[in-house]
Protein backbone atom coordinates (compact mmCIF):
# COMPACT_ATOMS: atom_id res chain seq x y z
CA UNK A 1 0.00 0.00 0.00
CA UNK A 2 2.82 2.40 0.90
CA UNK A 3 4.71 1.54 -2.30
CA UNK A 4 1.56 2.13 -4.38
CA UNK A 5 1.02 5.52 -2.73
CA UNK A 6 4.63 6.49 -3.37
CA UNK A 7 4.36 5.37 -6.99
CA UNK A 8 1.15 7.36 -7.50
CA UNK A 9 2.76 10.42 -5.94
CA UNK A 10 5.81 10.05 -8.19
CA UNK A 11 3.62 9.76 -11.29
CA UNK A 12 1.68 12.86 -10.23
CA UNK A 13 4.88 14.87 -9.66
CA UNK A 14 6.33 13.80 -13.03
CA UNK A 15 3.14 14.80 -14.83
CA UNK A 16 3.06 18.13 -13.02
CA UNK A 17 6.70 18.77 -13.94
CA UNK A 18 5.99 17.99 -17.61
CA UNK A 19 3.06 20.42 -17.62
CA UNK A 20 5.18 23.11 -15.99
CA UNK A 21 7.97 22.65 -18.55
CA UNK A 22 5.49 22.72 -21.43
CA UNK A 23 3.80 25.85 -20.07
CA UNK A 24 7.14 27.66 -19.74
CA UNK A 25 8.14 26.60 -23.26
CA UNK A 26 4.84 27.88 -24.70
CA UNK A 27 5.15 31.18 -22.82
CA UNK A 28 8.71 31.70 -24.03
CA UNK A 29 7.81 30.83 -27.62
CA UNK A 30 4.83 33.20 -27.54
CA UNK A 31 6.98 35.98 -26.08
CA UNK A 32 9.62 35.64 -28.81
CA UNK A 33 7.00 35.63 -31.58
CA UNK A 34 5.20 38.66 -30.15
CA UNK A 35 8.49 40.55 -29.75
CA UNK A 36 9.23 39.83 -33.42
CA UNK A 37 5.80 41.14 -34.44
CA UNK A 38 6.36 44.33 -32.46
CA UNK A 39 9.84 44.87 -33.93
CA UNK A 40 8.43 44.57 -37.44
CA UNK A 41 6.31 47.72 -36.89
CA UNK A 42 3.67 46.45 -39.31
CA UNK A 43 0.03 46.63 -38.18
CA UNK A 44 -0.76 43.51 -36.15
CA UNK A 45 -3.96 41.72 -37.12
CA UNK A 46 -4.86 39.01 -34.63
CA UNK A 47 -7.42 36.23 -35.01
CA UNK A 48 -8.36 34.66 -31.68
CA UNK A 49 -9.90 31.19 -31.67
CA UNK A 50 -8.51 30.50 -35.12
CA UNK A 51 -8.57 26.71 -34.95
CA UNK A 52 -5.78 25.27 -37.08
CA UNK A 53 -4.89 28.34 -39.14
CA UNK A 54 -1.32 29.54 -39.26
CA UNK A 55 0.21 32.67 -40.79
CA UNK A 56 -2.24 33.24 -43.66
CA UNK A 57 -3.39 36.51 -45.25
CA UNK A 58 -1.11 38.66 -43.10
CA UNK A 59 -2.85 37.62 -39.89
CA UNK A 60 -1.41 36.18 -36.69
CA UNK A 61 -3.50 33.25 -35.49
CA UNK A 62 -3.97 32.24 -31.87
CA UNK A 63 -5.79 29.38 -30.15
CA UNK A 64 -5.29 26.80 -27.43
CA UNK A 65 -3.84 24.24 -29.86
CA UNK A 66 -0.30 23.96 -31.20
CA UNK A 67 -1.36 24.40 -34.83
CA UNK A 68 -1.58 28.20 -34.55
CA UNK A 69 1.11 30.88 -34.53
CA UNK A 70 0.45 31.57 -30.85
CA UNK A 71 -0.81 29.11 -28.23
CA UNK A 72 -2.98 31.11 -25.83
CA UNK A 73 -5.33 30.43 -22.96
CA UNK A 74 -8.07 33.02 -23.43
CA UNK A 75 -9.04 32.85 -19.76
CA UNK A 76 -5.70 34.51 -18.97
CA UNK A 77 -4.48 38.02 -19.86
CA UNK A 78 -3.45 38.34 -23.50
CA UNK A 79 0.37 38.59 -23.68
CA UNK A 80 0.45 41.77 -25.77
CA UNK A 81 1.38 45.27 -24.60
CA UNK A 82 -1.36 47.85 -24.25
CA UNK A 83 -2.32 49.54 -27.54
CA UNK A 84 -0.25 47.25 -29.77
CA UNK A 85 -2.76 45.44 -32.04
CA UNK A 86 -4.50 47.05 -35.02
CA UNK A 87 -7.37 44.60 -35.44
CA UNK A 88 -8.81 41.59 -33.61
CA UNK A 89 -11.17 39.07 -35.19
CA UNK A 90 -12.92 36.02 -33.77
CA UNK A 91 -15.41 33.62 -35.31
CA UNK A 92 -17.69 31.55 -33.07
CA UNK A 93 -15.42 31.91 -30.05
CA UNK A 94 -17.34 34.21 -27.71
CA UNK A 95 -20.14 31.72 -27.03
CA UNK A 96 -17.62 29.43 -25.31
CA UNK A 97 -17.24 31.85 -22.36
CA UNK A 98 -19.61 32.43 -19.48
CA UNK A 99 -20.55 36.07 -18.97
CA UNK A 100 -17.78 36.89 -16.50
CA UNK A 101 -15.14 35.23 -18.70
CA UNK A 102 -16.54 36.95 -21.78
CA UNK A 103 -16.42 40.38 -20.16
CA UNK A 104 -12.81 39.86 -19.01
CA UNK A 105 -11.79 38.60 -22.45
CA UNK A 106 -13.33 41.59 -24.23
CA UNK A 107 -11.68 43.97 -21.77
CA UNK A 108 -8.35 42.38 -22.63
CA UNK A 109 -9.07 42.78 -26.35
CA UNK A 110 -9.90 46.43 -25.74
CA UNK A 111 -6.68 46.92 -23.77
CA UNK A 112 -4.34 45.61 -26.47
CA UNK A 113 -6.00 47.40 -29.39
CA UNK A 114 -4.49 50.65 -30.60
CA UNK A 115 -6.72 53.74 -30.44
CA UNK A 116 -9.26 53.48 -33.28
CA UNK A 117 -8.39 49.77 -33.54
CA UNK A 118 -11.15 47.40 -34.64
CA UNK A 119 -12.68 44.42 -32.89
CA UNK A 120 -14.73 42.26 -35.27
CA UNK A 121 -16.54 39.01 -34.55
CA UNK A 122 -19.02 36.41 -35.69
CA UNK A 123 -21.27 34.72 -33.13
CA UNK A 124 -24.11 32.19 -33.45
CA UNK A 125 -27.53 33.80 -33.82
CA UNK A 126 -29.53 32.26 -30.97
CA UNK A 127 -32.71 33.98 -32.13
CA UNK A 128 -32.95 31.52 -35.04
CA UNK A 129 -33.27 28.63 -32.59
CA UNK A 130 -35.60 30.47 -30.21
CA UNK A 131 -37.88 31.34 -33.14
CA UNK A 132 -37.78 27.69 -34.19
CA UNK A 133 -39.23 26.68 -30.83
CA UNK A 134 -42.32 28.78 -31.56
CA UNK A 135 -42.44 28.11 -35.31
CA UNK A 136 -40.74 24.76 -36.01
CA UNK A 137 -42.34 24.32 -39.44
CA UNK A 138 -39.90 26.82 -40.99
CA UNK A 139 -36.79 25.42 -39.27
CA UNK A 140 -34.39 23.24 -41.27
CA UNK A 141 -32.65 20.90 -38.82
CA UNK A 142 -30.14 19.71 -41.43
CA UNK A 143 -29.00 23.29 -42.02
CA UNK A 144 -29.02 24.70 -38.49
CA UNK A 145 -28.16 21.61 -36.40
CA UNK A 146 -25.31 20.16 -38.41
CA UNK A 147 -23.18 19.16 -35.42
CA UNK A 148 -25.07 15.94 -34.76
CA UNK A 149 -23.48 15.04 -31.38
CA UNK A 150 -25.11 18.20 -29.98
CA UNK A 151 -28.61 17.59 -31.38
CA UNK A 152 -30.87 14.96 -29.83
CA UNK A 153 -34.19 15.79 -31.48
CA UNK A 154 -36.54 14.60 -28.74
CA UNK A 155 -38.71 17.71 -29.07
CA UNK A 156 -38.57 21.27 -30.33
CA UNK A 157 -36.88 22.47 -27.11
CA UNK A 158 -33.81 20.62 -28.38
CA UNK A 159 -33.40 23.33 -31.02
CA UNK A 160 -32.69 25.67 -28.12
CA UNK A 161 -30.59 23.09 -26.26
CA UNK A 162 -28.47 22.74 -29.38
CA UNK A 163 -27.37 26.36 -29.54
CA UNK A 164 -27.36 26.94 -25.77
CA UNK A 165 -25.10 24.03 -24.84
CA UNK A 166 -23.57 22.51 -28.01
CA UNK A 167 -22.81 19.26 -26.20
CA UNK A 168 -21.21 21.15 -23.32
CA UNK A 169 -19.12 23.57 -25.39
CA UNK A 170 -21.39 26.64 -25.42
CA UNK A 171 -21.92 28.78 -22.34
CA UNK A 172 -23.60 31.94 -23.61
CA UNK A 173 -26.17 32.91 -26.25
CA UNK A 174 -26.35 36.02 -28.42
CA UNK A 175 -28.79 38.01 -30.46
CA UNK A 176 -28.08 41.19 -32.40
CA UNK A 177 -29.04 43.36 -29.42
CA UNK A 178 -27.11 41.81 -26.55
CA UNK A 179 -23.81 41.37 -28.42
CA UNK A 180 -23.77 45.09 -29.27
CA UNK A 181 -24.59 45.99 -25.65
CA UNK A 182 -21.89 43.67 -24.30
CA UNK A 183 -19.25 45.24 -26.53
CA UNK A 184 -20.33 48.71 -25.42
CA UNK A 185 -20.24 47.69 -21.75
CA UNK A 186 -16.72 46.32 -22.29
CA UNK A 187 -15.46 49.78 -23.26
CA UNK A 188 -15.82 49.71 -27.05
CA UNK A 189 -17.42 52.51 -29.02
CA UNK A 190 -19.56 52.50 -32.15
CA UNK A 191 -20.53 48.86 -31.62
CA UNK A 192 -22.83 47.74 -34.42
CA UNK A 193 -23.85 44.76 -36.49
CA UNK A 194 -22.28 44.47 -39.92
CA UNK A 195 -22.72 42.49 -43.12
CA UNK A 196 -20.94 39.25 -43.93
CA UNK A 197 -17.41 39.94 -45.20
CA UNK A 198 -16.28 37.37 -47.76
CA UNK A 199 -12.63 38.27 -47.14
CA UNK A 200 -12.89 37.73 -43.39
CA UNK A 201 -15.79 35.52 -42.39
CA UNK A 202 -16.36 31.78 -42.80
CA UNK A 203 -18.82 31.21 -45.64
CA UNK A 204 -20.20 27.98 -44.14
CA UNK A 205 -21.37 29.85 -41.04
CA UNK A 206 -23.01 32.78 -42.82
CA UNK A 207 -26.59 31.56 -42.47
CA UNK A 208 -26.39 31.10 -38.69
CA UNK A 209 -24.21 34.02 -37.64
CA UNK A 210 -24.44 37.58 -36.38
CA UNK A 211 -21.55 39.81 -37.43
CA UNK A 212 -20.45 42.70 -35.25
CA UNK A 213 -17.78 45.37 -35.20
CA UNK A 214 -16.63 47.93 -32.64
CA UNK A 215 -13.76 50.32 -32.04
CA UNK A 216 -11.42 51.39 -29.28
CA UNK A 217 -12.01 55.08 -28.85
CA UNK A 218 -9.16 57.45 -29.51
CA UNK A 219 -8.78 59.57 -26.39
CA UNK A 220 -6.92 62.86 -26.13
CA UNK A 221 -5.17 63.57 -22.86
CA UNK A 222 -6.35 66.81 -21.22
CA UNK A 223 -2.77 67.55 -20.17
Amino acid sequence: MILKSLRDMLIYLIQKLKLTIRSKHISQTNRLKIEALLRDHSPIKLELGAGRNRGLKGWTYADINNSCDLVLDFLKPLPFPESSVQMIYSSHLLEHFNYSELFNFLMECHRILVPNGIFSAAVPNARIYLDAYHNPANFNVDVFCRHKPAYHGNSKIDYVNYIAYMAGHHRYMFDDENIVNILTNSGFTNARTRDFDEHLDVKERKIQSIYVEAEKQFSISPY
